[in-house]
Protein backbone atom coordinates (compact mmCIF):
# COMPACT_ATOMS: atom_id res chain seq x y z
CA UNK A 1 0.00 0.00 0.00
CA UNK A 2 1.36 3.49 -0.71
CA UNK A 3 2.69 5.38 2.29
CA UNK A 4 4.08 8.89 2.59
CA UNK A 5 5.91 10.68 5.33
CA UNK A 6 3.62 12.20 7.94
CA UNK A 7 4.42 15.90 8.48
CA UNK A 8 5.48 16.63 12.04
CA UNK A 9 2.81 19.33 12.38
CA UNK A 10 0.17 16.59 12.26
CA UNK A 11 1.64 14.66 15.17
CA UNK A 12 -0.71 16.06 17.80
CA UNK A 13 -3.78 15.03 15.82
CA UNK A 14 -2.27 11.68 14.96
CA UNK A 15 -1.39 11.00 18.61
CA UNK A 16 -5.07 11.24 19.42
CA UNK A 17 -6.02 9.02 16.48
CA UNK A 18 -3.35 6.52 17.44
CA UNK A 19 -4.81 6.10 20.90
CA UNK A 20 -8.11 5.24 19.27
CA UNK A 21 -6.78 2.98 16.55
CA UNK A 22 -4.12 0.90 18.24
CA UNK A 23 -5.40 -2.49 19.46
CA UNK A 24 -7.08 -2.61 22.84
CA UNK A 25 -5.66 -4.84 25.60
CA UNK A 26 -7.86 -7.68 24.24
CA UNK A 27 -9.56 -8.07 27.62
CA UNK A 28 -12.31 -10.23 26.16
CA UNK A 29 -10.09 -11.87 23.55
CA UNK A 30 -9.13 -15.51 23.41
CA UNK A 31 -6.13 -17.04 21.79
CA UNK A 32 -2.63 -16.48 20.52
CA UNK A 33 -3.60 -14.70 17.32
CA UNK A 34 -1.62 -11.45 17.63
CA UNK A 35 2.10 -11.02 18.23
CA UNK A 36 4.07 -7.79 17.94
CA UNK A 37 7.10 -8.86 19.98
CA UNK A 38 10.48 -10.01 18.70
CA UNK A 39 9.83 -13.64 19.56
CA UNK A 40 6.90 -16.03 19.27
CA UNK A 41 6.13 -19.19 21.30
CA UNK A 42 6.02 -21.61 18.40
CA UNK A 43 8.56 -23.45 16.26
CA UNK A 44 8.01 -25.39 13.03
CA UNK A 45 11.26 -25.13 11.07
CA UNK A 46 10.62 -28.27 9.02
CA UNK A 47 6.90 -28.96 9.17
CA UNK A 48 6.71 -29.75 5.44
CA UNK A 49 8.77 -32.92 5.99
CA UNK A 50 5.61 -34.97 6.61
CA UNK A 51 3.76 -33.80 3.49
CA UNK A 52 4.10 -36.14 0.48
CA UNK A 53 6.27 -34.71 -2.30
CA UNK A 54 3.50 -35.35 -4.84
CA UNK A 55 1.30 -32.70 -3.18
CA UNK A 56 0.68 -29.54 -5.20
CA UNK A 57 1.63 -26.36 -3.38
CA UNK A 58 -1.86 -25.15 -4.31
CA UNK A 59 -3.24 -27.86 -2.00
CA UNK A 60 -1.33 -26.54 1.00
CA UNK A 61 -2.41 -24.25 3.80
CA UNK A 62 0.43 -21.76 4.18
CA UNK A 63 1.07 -19.09 6.83
CA UNK A 64 2.43 -15.94 5.21
CA UNK A 65 3.25 -12.40 6.23
CA UNK A 66 2.19 -9.13 4.56
CA UNK A 67 5.09 -6.68 4.17
CA UNK A 68 7.32 -9.35 5.62
CA UNK A 69 10.30 -7.13 6.40
CA UNK A 70 8.33 -4.31 8.05
CA UNK A 71 9.48 -5.02 11.59
CA UNK A 72 11.86 -2.04 11.72
CA UNK A 73 12.49 1.26 9.97
CA UNK A 74 14.96 4.12 10.23
CA UNK A 75 15.77 5.60 13.63
CA UNK A 76 14.33 9.03 12.96
CA UNK A 77 10.86 7.80 12.05
CA UNK A 78 8.43 8.82 14.79
CA UNK A 79 6.30 6.45 16.85
CA UNK A 80 3.24 7.92 15.16
CA UNK A 81 4.56 7.04 11.73
CA UNK A 82 5.74 3.61 12.85
CA UNK A 83 2.21 2.69 13.84
CA UNK A 84 1.20 2.79 10.17
CA UNK A 85 4.48 1.47 8.73
CA UNK A 86 5.35 -1.61 10.80
CA UNK A 87 3.41 -4.81 10.18
CA UNK A 88 5.54 -7.47 11.88
CA UNK A 89 7.21 -8.04 15.23
CA UNK A 90 9.57 -10.77 14.04
CA UNK A 91 12.62 -10.58 11.84
CA UNK A 92 12.72 -12.85 8.79
CA UNK A 93 14.53 -15.91 10.18
CA UNK A 94 12.30 -16.19 13.28
CA UNK A 95 9.26 -15.97 10.98
CA UNK A 96 10.55 -18.89 8.91
CA UNK A 97 11.47 -20.90 12.01
CA UNK A 98 7.95 -20.32 13.36
CA UNK A 99 6.44 -21.91 10.24
CA UNK A 100 5.80 -18.97 7.89
CA UNK A 101 6.30 -20.11 4.28
CA UNK A 102 5.03 -17.17 2.19
CA UNK A 103 6.83 -13.82 2.09
CA UNK A 104 5.81 -10.42 0.75
CA UNK A 105 8.98 -8.63 -0.35
CA UNK A 106 8.66 -5.00 -1.53
CA UNK A 107 11.83 -3.90 -3.35
CA UNK A 108 12.82 -0.35 -4.24
CA UNK A 109 15.08 -0.16 -7.31
CA UNK A 110 17.92 2.18 -6.37
CA UNK A 111 21.50 2.28 -7.66
CA UNK A 112 20.88 -0.90 -9.67
CA UNK A 113 20.14 -2.77 -6.43
CA UNK A 114 17.12 -3.52 -4.28
CA UNK A 115 16.44 -2.06 -0.87
CA UNK A 116 13.35 -3.21 1.01
CA UNK A 117 10.63 -0.65 1.55
CA UNK A 118 7.11 -0.18 2.81
CA UNK A 119 6.00 2.64 0.60
CA UNK A 120 8.51 5.48 1.03
CA UNK A 121 9.95 4.01 4.22
CA UNK A 122 13.20 2.04 4.18
CA UNK A 123 12.91 -1.09 6.34
CA UNK A 124 16.62 -1.38 7.18
CA UNK A 125 17.04 -4.35 4.85
CA UNK A 126 18.13 -5.15 1.32
CA UNK A 127 17.44 -7.97 -1.12
CA UNK A 128 20.81 -9.59 -0.49
CA UNK A 129 19.87 -9.97 3.16
CA UNK A 130 16.47 -11.40 2.31
CA UNK A 131 17.93 -13.98 -0.08
CA UNK A 132 20.82 -14.86 2.21
CA UNK A 133 18.45 -15.50 5.11
CA UNK A 134 16.03 -17.53 2.99
CA UNK A 135 18.83 -19.61 1.45
CA UNK A 136 20.40 -20.35 4.81
CA UNK A 137 17.03 -21.43 6.16
CA UNK A 138 16.58 -23.81 3.22
CA UNK A 139 20.11 -25.17 3.66
CA UNK A 140 19.22 -25.90 7.29
CA UNK A 141 15.77 -27.29 6.37
CA UNK A 142 15.90 -28.85 2.89
CA UNK A 143 12.39 -30.33 3.18
CA UNK A 144 10.84 -26.85 3.05
CA UNK A 145 9.94 -24.40 0.32
CA UNK A 146 9.38 -20.64 0.48
CA UNK A 147 6.92 -18.68 -1.66
CA UNK A 148 8.30 -15.17 -2.20
CA UNK A 149 6.26 -12.43 -3.77
CA UNK A 150 8.63 -9.83 -5.28
CA UNK A 151 6.96 -6.47 -5.89
CA UNK A 152 8.37 -3.21 -7.21
CA UNK A 153 7.92 -0.58 -4.49
CA UNK A 154 8.21 3.23 -4.35
CA UNK A 155 10.27 5.20 -6.87
CA UNK A 156 13.40 4.27 -8.81
CA UNK A 157 16.61 6.24 -8.33
CA UNK A 158 20.01 6.16 -10.07
CA UNK A 159 19.30 3.09 -12.18
CA UNK A 160 20.70 2.15 -15.58
CA UNK A 161 18.70 -1.02 -16.18
CA UNK A 162 15.13 -2.24 -15.73
CA UNK A 163 13.84 -3.67 -12.46
CA UNK A 164 13.63 -7.14 -14.05
CA UNK A 165 17.28 -7.04 -15.09
CA UNK A 166 18.35 -6.24 -11.56
CA UNK A 167 16.21 -9.11 -10.27
CA UNK A 168 17.91 -11.43 -12.76
CA UNK A 169 21.30 -10.22 -11.56
CA UNK A 170 20.43 -11.27 -7.99
CA UNK A 171 18.85 -14.53 -9.15
CA UNK A 172 21.92 -15.53 -11.14
CA UNK A 173 24.42 -14.98 -8.32
CA UNK A 174 26.15 -18.31 -7.50
CA UNK A 175 25.12 -18.04 -3.84
CA UNK A 176 21.41 -17.78 -4.73
CA UNK A 177 20.87 -19.35 -8.14
CA UNK A 178 20.71 -23.02 -7.01
CA UNK A 179 17.98 -22.13 -4.52
CA UNK A 180 15.65 -20.13 -6.80
CA UNK A 181 13.22 -22.23 -8.81
CA UNK A 182 12.98 -21.20 -12.46
CA UNK A 183 9.53 -22.58 -13.28
CA UNK A 184 6.34 -20.65 -13.96
CA UNK A 185 3.68 -23.32 -13.30
CA UNK A 186 2.14 -24.40 -9.97
CA UNK A 187 4.65 -27.05 -8.84
CA UNK A 188 4.42 -30.03 -6.57
CA UNK A 189 6.17 -29.78 -3.25
CA UNK A 190 8.73 -32.32 -4.45
CA UNK A 191 9.71 -30.04 -7.33
CA UNK A 192 10.54 -27.14 -5.02
CA UNK A 193 11.78 -28.59 -1.75
CA UNK A 194 14.81 -26.60 -0.73
CA UNK A 195 13.94 -23.77 -3.14
CA UNK A 196 12.38 -20.32 -3.30
CA UNK A 197 9.31 -20.04 -5.53
CA UNK A 198 9.02 -16.52 -6.93
CA UNK A 199 5.56 -14.98 -7.16
CA UNK A 200 6.33 -12.52 -9.94
CA UNK A 201 4.69 -9.11 -9.32
CA UNK A 202 6.77 -6.92 -11.62
CA UNK A 203 7.08 -6.19 -15.36
CA UNK A 204 9.75 -7.47 -17.70
CA UNK A 205 9.06 -11.11 -18.47
CA UNK A 206 8.22 -14.28 -16.58
CA UNK A 207 10.38 -14.84 -13.53
CA UNK A 208 8.15 -17.19 -11.57
CA UNK A 209 4.46 -17.80 -11.03
CA UNK A 210 2.62 -14.75 -12.31
CA UNK A 211 1.04 -12.73 -9.50
CA UNK A 212 -1.81 -11.84 -11.81
CA UNK A 213 -2.65 -15.51 -12.37
CA UNK A 214 -3.43 -16.14 -8.71
CA UNK A 215 -6.84 -15.94 -7.04
CA UNK A 216 -6.41 -13.08 -4.57
CA UNK A 217 -8.23 -11.06 -1.93
CA UNK A 218 -6.30 -7.92 -0.96
CA UNK A 219 -8.73 -5.23 0.13
CA UNK A 220 -5.92 -3.38 1.90
CA UNK A 221 -7.84 -0.13 2.31
CA UNK A 222 -10.87 -1.78 3.97
CA UNK A 223 -10.41 -0.76 7.62
CA UNK A 224 -13.90 -1.65 8.79
CA UNK A 225 -12.91 -4.85 10.54
CA UNK A 226 -16.30 -6.52 10.14
CA UNK A 227 -16.28 -5.89 6.41
CA UNK A 228 -12.65 -6.92 6.11
CA UNK A 229 -13.27 -10.15 8.00
CA UNK A 230 -16.24 -10.97 5.77
CA UNK A 231 -13.97 -10.63 2.74
CA UNK A 232 -11.30 -12.83 4.33
CA UNK A 233 -13.86 -15.46 5.32
CA UNK A 234 -15.42 -15.52 1.85
CA UNK A 235 -11.99 -16.12 0.32
CA UNK A 236 -11.23 -18.85 2.87
CA UNK A 237 -14.46 -20.55 1.85
CA UNK A 238 -13.56 -20.15 -1.82
CA UNK A 239 -10.13 -21.70 -1.27
CA UNK A 240 -11.64 -24.54 0.70
CA UNK A 241 -14.10 -25.54 -2.00
CA UNK A 242 -12.44 -24.18 -5.14
CA UNK A 243 -10.26 -25.68 -7.85
CA UNK A 244 -7.56 -27.72 -6.08
CA UNK A 245 -5.01 -26.64 -8.69
CA UNK A 246 -5.57 -22.91 -8.09
CA UNK A 247 -3.32 -21.04 -5.68
CA UNK A 248 -5.37 -18.75 -3.44
CA UNK A 249 -3.82 -15.70 -1.74
CA UNK A 250 -5.78 -14.10 1.10
CA UNK A 251 -4.61 -10.91 2.82
CA UNK A 252 -5.85 -10.45 6.40
CA UNK A 253 -4.09 -7.08 6.49
CA UNK A 254 -5.41 -3.57 5.96
CA UNK A 255 -4.56 -0.03 7.08
CA UNK A 256 -5.68 3.52 6.57
CA UNK A 257 -7.41 6.37 8.33
CA UNK A 258 -9.75 3.82 9.88
CA UNK A 259 -7.04 1.81 11.59
CA UNK A 260 -3.37 0.94 11.88
CA UNK A 261 -2.05 -2.46 10.76
CA UNK A 262 -1.94 -3.63 14.36
CA UNK A 263 -5.48 -2.43 15.09
CA UNK A 264 -6.86 -4.31 12.08
CA UNK A 265 -4.82 -7.42 12.92
CA UNK A 266 -6.04 -7.31 16.51
CA UNK A 267 -9.56 -7.96 15.25
CA UNK A 268 -9.27 -9.86 11.96
CA UNK A 269 -6.58 -12.26 13.24
CA UNK A 270 -8.81 -13.27 16.14
CA UNK A 271 -11.75 -13.89 13.83
CA UNK A 272 -9.51 -15.99 11.57
CA UNK A 273 -8.16 -18.09 14.43
CA UNK A 274 -11.59 -19.01 15.74
CA UNK A 275 -12.91 -19.71 12.26
CA UNK A 276 -10.00 -22.08 11.64
CA UNK A 277 -10.70 -23.81 14.96
CA UNK A 278 -14.08 -24.84 13.56
CA UNK A 279 -15.08 -27.14 10.73
CA UNK A 280 -15.64 -24.73 7.84
CA UNK A 281 -12.26 -24.88 6.08
CA UNK A 282 -10.43 -27.79 4.45
CA UNK A 283 -7.53 -25.81 2.96
CA UNK A 284 -6.75 -22.18 3.67
CA UNK A 285 -4.55 -21.33 0.70
CA UNK A 286 -1.89 -18.70 1.48
CA UNK A 287 -2.84 -16.34 4.33
CA UNK A 288 -0.81 -13.10 4.35
CA UNK A 289 -0.99 -11.60 7.82
CA UNK A 290 0.16 -8.70 9.95
CA UNK A 291 1.48 -9.57 13.42
CA UNK A 292 0.35 -13.23 13.39
CA UNK A 293 0.36 -14.97 16.75
CA UNK A 294 1.50 -18.49 17.50
CA UNK A 295 -2.02 -19.89 17.65
CA UNK A 296 -2.97 -18.46 14.26
CA UNK A 297 0.20 -19.71 12.57
CA UNK A 298 -0.32 -23.13 14.13
CA UNK A 299 -4.01 -23.35 13.22
CA UNK A 300 -3.07 -22.79 9.57
CA UNK A 301 -0.34 -25.44 9.69
CA UNK A 302 -2.80 -27.85 11.32
CA UNK A 303 -4.93 -27.75 8.17
CA UNK A 304 -2.13 -29.69 6.47
CA UNK A 305 -2.24 -32.54 9.00
CA UNK A 306 -4.73 -34.46 6.88
CA UNK A 307 -2.13 -34.53 4.08
CA UNK A 308 0.52 -36.25 6.23
CA UNK A 309 1.78 -39.65 5.18
CA UNK A 310 1.11 -40.88 8.72
CA UNK A 311 -0.16 -39.38 11.95
CA UNK A 312 2.98 -40.41 13.81
CA UNK A 313 5.11 -38.38 11.37
CA UNK A 314 3.51 -35.16 12.63
CA UNK A 315 5.05 -35.72 16.07
CA UNK A 316 6.28 -32.57 17.76
CA UNK A 317 4.42 -30.29 15.35
CA UNK A 318 1.14 -31.66 16.71
CA UNK A 319 2.20 -31.05 20.30
CA UNK A 320 3.14 -27.43 19.60
CA UNK A 321 -0.01 -26.80 17.58
CA UNK A 322 -2.37 -28.20 20.20
CA UNK A 323 -0.75 -26.21 23.00
CA UNK A 324 -0.99 -22.93 21.10
CA UNK A 325 -4.48 -23.49 19.72
CA UNK A 326 -5.64 -24.38 23.26
CA UNK A 327 -5.19 -20.71 24.18
CA UNK A 328 -8.23 -20.08 21.98
CA UNK A 329 -10.54 -22.54 23.78
CA UNK A 330 -13.08 -20.73 25.92
CA UNK A 331 -16.63 -20.55 27.18
CA UNK A 332 -18.94 -17.81 28.34
CA UNK A 333 -21.17 -20.15 30.35
CA UNK A 334 -21.08 -22.12 33.60
CA UNK A 335 -19.81 -25.40 32.10
CA UNK A 336 -16.45 -24.08 30.96
CA UNK A 337 -14.48 -27.32 31.18
CA UNK A 338 -17.06 -29.12 29.08
CA UNK A 339 -17.23 -26.30 26.54
CA UNK A 340 -13.44 -26.25 26.21
CA UNK A 341 -13.52 -30.00 25.64
CA UNK A 342 -16.09 -29.60 22.87
CA UNK A 343 -13.95 -26.96 21.14
CA UNK A 344 -10.85 -29.15 21.42
CA UNK A 345 -12.71 -32.17 20.05
CA UNK A 346 -14.08 -30.16 17.12
CA UNK A 347 -10.63 -28.90 16.17
CA UNK A 348 -8.97 -32.32 16.48
CA UNK A 349 -11.65 -34.23 14.60
CA UNK A 350 -11.54 -31.69 11.78
CA UNK A 351 -7.79 -31.38 11.31
CA UNK A 352 -6.97 -35.04 11.99
CA UNK A 353 -10.02 -37.10 11.02
CA UNK A 354 -10.14 -40.88 10.90
CA UNK A 355 -8.93 -41.57 14.44
CA UNK A 356 -10.36 -41.52 17.95
CA UNK A 357 -9.50 -38.43 19.99
CA UNK A 358 -9.50 -38.57 23.78
CA UNK A 359 -9.71 -35.20 25.55
CA UNK A 360 -9.38 -34.27 29.22
CA UNK A 361 -9.92 -30.80 30.68
CA UNK A 362 -9.23 -29.89 34.30
CA UNK A 363 -9.95 -26.65 36.12
CA UNK A 364 -7.98 -27.58 39.24
CA UNK A 365 -4.21 -27.81 39.22
CA UNK A 366 -1.94 -29.81 41.52
CA UNK A 367 -1.20 -33.53 41.76
CA UNK A 368 -3.48 -33.90 44.78
CA UNK A 369 -6.42 -32.50 42.82
CA UNK A 370 -6.11 -34.43 39.56
CA UNK A 371 -3.94 -37.04 37.97
CA UNK A 372 -4.02 -39.23 34.90
CA UNK A 373 -2.05 -41.78 32.93
CA UNK A 374 -2.82 -42.55 29.30
CA UNK A 375 -1.73 -44.85 26.50
CA UNK A 376 -1.82 -43.33 23.02
CA UNK A 377 -0.88 -44.09 19.42
CA UNK A 378 1.73 -41.45 18.69
CA UNK A 379 0.06 -38.09 19.31
CA UNK A 380 -0.23 -36.62 22.80
CA UNK A 381 -0.06 -33.20 24.41
CA UNK A 382 -0.94 -31.55 27.69
CA UNK A 383 -1.41 -27.81 27.29
CA UNK A 384 -0.19 -25.03 29.52
CA UNK A 385 -2.50 -23.84 32.25
CA UNK A 386 -4.62 -21.31 30.37
CA UNK A 387 -7.04 -19.09 32.29
CA UNK A 388 -7.25 -21.72 34.99
CA UNK A 389 -7.60 -24.78 32.72
CA UNK A 390 -5.31 -27.41 31.26
CA UNK A 391 -6.22 -29.55 28.26
CA UNK A 392 -4.97 -33.03 27.39
CA UNK A 393 -5.40 -34.63 23.96
CA UNK A 394 -4.21 -37.97 22.64
CA UNK A 395 -5.13 -40.29 19.80
CA UNK A 396 -5.94 -43.94 19.31
CA UNK A 397 -6.49 -45.68 16.01
CA UNK A 398 -9.56 -47.58 17.21
CA UNK A 399 -12.22 -47.00 19.84
CA UNK A 400 -13.06 -50.70 20.22
CA UNK A 401 -12.67 -52.67 23.45
CA UNK A 402 -12.37 -56.40 24.05
CA UNK A 403 -13.31 -55.95 27.70
CA UNK A 404 -16.99 -55.36 28.44
CA UNK A 405 -18.09 -52.38 30.52
CA UNK A 406 -19.65 -54.71 33.10
CA UNK A 407 -16.41 -56.68 33.57
CA UNK A 408 -14.46 -53.45 33.86
CA UNK A 409 -16.87 -52.11 36.48
CA UNK A 410 -16.67 -55.29 38.53
CA UNK A 411 -12.88 -55.24 38.49
CA UNK A 412 -12.45 -51.53 39.25
CA UNK A 413 -14.93 -51.59 42.14
CA UNK A 414 -12.80 -54.29 43.75
CA UNK A 415 -9.65 -52.17 43.53
CA UNK A 416 -10.65 -48.75 44.80
CA UNK A 417 -10.39 -49.58 48.49
CA UNK A 418 -6.69 -50.31 48.11
CA UNK A 419 -5.72 -46.97 46.57
CA UNK A 420 -4.07 -44.18 48.55
CA UNK A 421 -2.18 -40.92 48.27
CA UNK A 422 -2.77 -38.00 45.93
CA UNK A 423 -5.04 -38.05 42.91
CA UNK A 424 -1.96 -38.54 40.73
CA UNK A 425 -0.75 -41.47 42.84
CA UNK A 426 -4.17 -43.08 42.79
CA UNK A 427 -4.32 -42.80 39.00
CA UNK A 428 -0.95 -44.53 38.64
CA UNK A 429 -1.87 -47.30 41.11
CA UNK A 430 -5.20 -48.03 39.46
CA UNK A 431 -3.70 -47.98 35.97
CA UNK A 432 -1.02 -50.47 36.96
CA UNK A 433 -3.64 -52.87 38.24
CA UNK A 434 -6.00 -52.55 35.28
CA UNK A 435 -3.18 -52.95 32.77
CA UNK A 436 -1.87 -56.01 34.58
CA UNK A 437 -5.33 -57.62 34.64
CA UNK A 438 -6.12 -56.79 31.00
CA UNK A 439 -2.73 -56.42 29.28
CA UNK A 440 -4.05 -57.04 25.79
CA UNK A 441 -5.43 -53.54 25.19
CA UNK A 442 -4.68 -49.92 26.04
CA UNK A 443 -5.96 -48.20 29.17
CA UNK A 444 -6.27 -44.66 30.48
CA UNK A 445 -7.12 -43.63 34.02
CA UNK A 446 -8.19 -40.23 35.32
CA UNK A 447 -8.63 -39.41 39.01
CA UNK A 448 -10.21 -36.13 40.08
CA UNK A 449 -10.61 -34.83 43.60
CA UNK A 450 -13.79 -32.94 44.53
CA UNK A 451 -15.32 -30.62 43.48
CA UNK A 452 -16.85 -32.06 40.35
CA UNK A 453 -19.13 -30.45 37.81
CA UNK A 454 -18.61 -29.56 34.15
CA UNK A 455 -17.18 -26.18 35.12
CA UNK A 456 -14.34 -27.97 36.92
CA UNK A 457 -13.53 -31.00 34.80
CA UNK A 458 -14.62 -32.91 31.72
CA UNK A 459 -13.29 -35.79 29.67
CA UNK A 460 -14.21 -37.76 26.58
CA UNK A 461 -13.35 -41.47 26.65
CA UNK A 462 -13.57 -44.19 23.99
CA UNK A 463 -14.07 -47.94 24.31
CA UNK A 464 -15.16 -49.60 27.55
CA UNK A 465 -15.65 -46.91 30.20
CA UNK A 466 -16.48 -46.79 33.90
CA UNK A 467 -16.55 -43.85 36.32
CA UNK A 468 -17.57 -43.61 39.95
CA UNK A 469 -17.06 -41.41 42.98
CA UNK A 470 -15.69 -42.94 46.16
CA UNK A 471 -15.17 -40.52 48.99
CA UNK A 472 -13.62 -37.30 47.71
CA UNK A 473 -12.30 -38.84 44.51
CA UNK A 474 -13.80 -39.63 41.13
CA UNK A 475 -12.21 -42.53 39.25
CA UNK A 476 -12.58 -42.81 35.48
CA UNK A 477 -11.15 -45.78 33.59
CA UNK A 478 -11.47 -46.57 29.91
CA UNK A 479 -9.98 -49.21 27.64
CA UNK A 480 -9.58 -49.37 23.86
CA UNK A 481 -7.45 -50.65 20.97
CA UNK A 482 -7.37 -54.39 21.76
CA UNK A 483 -4.53 -56.43 20.33
CA UNK A 484 -5.19 -58.87 17.52
CA UNK A 485 -5.95 -62.48 18.44
CA UNK A 486 -8.73 -64.79 19.60
CA UNK A 487 -10.80 -63.81 22.65
CA UNK A 488 -12.80 -66.36 24.64
CA UNK A 489 -15.68 -65.06 26.76
CA UNK A 490 -17.47 -66.59 29.71
CA UNK A 491 -20.92 -65.47 28.55
CA UNK A 492 -22.73 -64.82 25.29
CA UNK A 493 -22.49 -61.32 23.85
CA UNK A 494 -18.76 -61.07 24.68
CA UNK A 495 -19.50 -60.67 28.38
CA UNK A 496 -18.05 -62.05 31.56
CA UNK A 497 -14.49 -63.21 32.15
CA UNK A 498 -12.13 -63.16 29.18
CA UNK A 499 -8.99 -64.82 27.82
CA UNK A 500 -6.82 -63.47 25.00
CA UNK A 501 -4.97 -66.04 22.90
CA UNK A 502 -2.62 -65.81 19.94
CA UNK A 503 -1.61 -69.47 19.82
CA UNK A 504 -3.12 -72.93 20.34
CA UNK A 505 -3.83 -74.15 23.89
CA UNK A 506 -3.98 -77.90 24.41
CA UNK A 507 -5.64 -77.65 27.84
CA UNK A 508 -7.81 -74.63 28.63
CA UNK A 509 -7.82 -75.66 32.28
CA UNK A 510 -4.25 -74.31 32.34
CA UNK A 511 -5.80 -70.92 31.61
CA UNK A 512 -8.52 -71.40 34.22
CA UNK A 513 -11.04 -71.51 31.39
CA UNK A 514 -12.04 -75.14 30.86
CA UNK A 515 -15.67 -75.55 29.71
CA UNK A 516 -16.36 -71.83 30.20
CA UNK A 517 -16.51 -70.40 26.66
CA UNK A 518 -19.87 -69.05 25.48
CA UNK A 519 -18.74 -66.54 22.82
CA UNK A 520 -15.61 -66.01 20.72
CA UNK A 521 -14.33 -62.79 19.25
CA UNK A 522 -11.65 -62.69 16.55
CA UNK A 523 -9.63 -59.54 15.85
CA UNK A 524 -7.22 -59.54 12.94
CA UNK A 525 -6.25 -62.38 10.63
CA UNK A 526 -6.90 -65.30 12.97
CA UNK A 527 -8.98 -68.48 12.83
CA UNK A 528 -9.83 -70.97 15.55
CA UNK A 529 -11.07 -74.52 16.12
CA UNK A 530 -12.75 -75.24 19.45
CA UNK A 531 -12.35 -78.81 20.70
CA UNK A 532 -14.53 -80.60 23.22
CA UNK A 533 -11.61 -82.45 24.83
CA UNK A 534 -7.98 -81.73 25.66
CA UNK A 535 -5.29 -81.86 22.96
CA UNK A 536 -7.64 -81.06 20.09
CA UNK A 537 -9.72 -84.19 20.39
CA UNK A 538 -13.42 -84.98 20.44
CA UNK A 539 -16.05 -82.91 18.67
CA UNK A 540 -14.88 -79.66 17.12
CA UNK A 541 -16.26 -76.31 15.97
CA UNK A 542 -14.56 -74.22 13.28
CA UNK A 543 -14.70 -70.50 14.10
CA UNK A 544 -13.53 -68.39 11.13
CA UNK A 545 -15.06 -65.19 12.53
CA UNK A 546 -16.52 -63.82 15.75
CA UNK A 547 -19.51 -65.67 17.22
CA UNK A 548 -21.40 -63.97 20.03
CA UNK A 549 -23.72 -66.88 20.99
CA UNK A 550 -22.15 -70.36 21.08
CA UNK A 551 -25.14 -71.85 22.96
CA UNK A 552 -27.20 -71.23 19.81
CA UNK A 553 -25.05 -73.81 17.98
CA UNK A 554 -24.86 -76.26 20.88
CA UNK A 555 -21.44 -75.18 22.13
CA UNK A 556 -22.14 -73.56 25.49
CA UNK A 557 -19.32 -74.28 27.98
CA UNK A 558 -17.93 -77.18 25.93
CA UNK A 559 -14.44 -76.07 24.84
CA UNK A 560 -11.49 -77.77 26.59
CA UNK A 561 -8.80 -76.96 24.01
CA UNK A 562 -8.41 -74.55 21.13
CA UNK A 563 -6.41 -74.60 17.93
CA UNK A 564 -5.42 -71.14 16.62
CA UNK A 565 -3.66 -70.11 13.47
CA UNK A 566 -2.90 -66.85 11.73
CA UNK A 567 -3.05 -66.33 8.02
Amino acid sequence: MPLHRVPRIQNLVLSFLLALLLPAPFAAAHGRYFNDSGSVPTSHPNWMRWIPSSTSIAALSLPGTHDTMANETEWYVTAIERAWILTQGLELRPQLDAGVRALDIRARHIGNGFTIHHGAYHLMANFDGVLSTAVQFLRDNPTETILMRVKKEHTEENTTRPFAATFEWYRDQPAYSPYIWRGTHIPTLGEVRGKIVILDDFDGGDHGIGWGSLNKQDAWEETNTDTKWNLVRAHLDAASTGNPNTLYINFLSAAGIGGTPSAIAGSVNEDALHYLMGTGVQRTGVLMMDFPGAGLIDAIIAHNFRLASSAAAIGGDFATVFNNVAYGFHSEGDDEARDRLLEARTFLNHTLPGMSWHVIVSGTSGSDNWGYTVQHHGLYQKSDWINGYSHVAFNTLTSDSAVSASLLQSYVDGQLGGLSGSAENRAVQLAERVRARFPFQSWSVLVKRAPGGFDNWAYEPWGAHYMRWQGDYAYAVWGYAPQQGVYLYEHSGYLGDIRHLTGSVSELRSQGFNDLTSSVRIIGNYRANLWENDNGSGAGLYVPQSRDDLPAVGWNDRASSVEIWRY
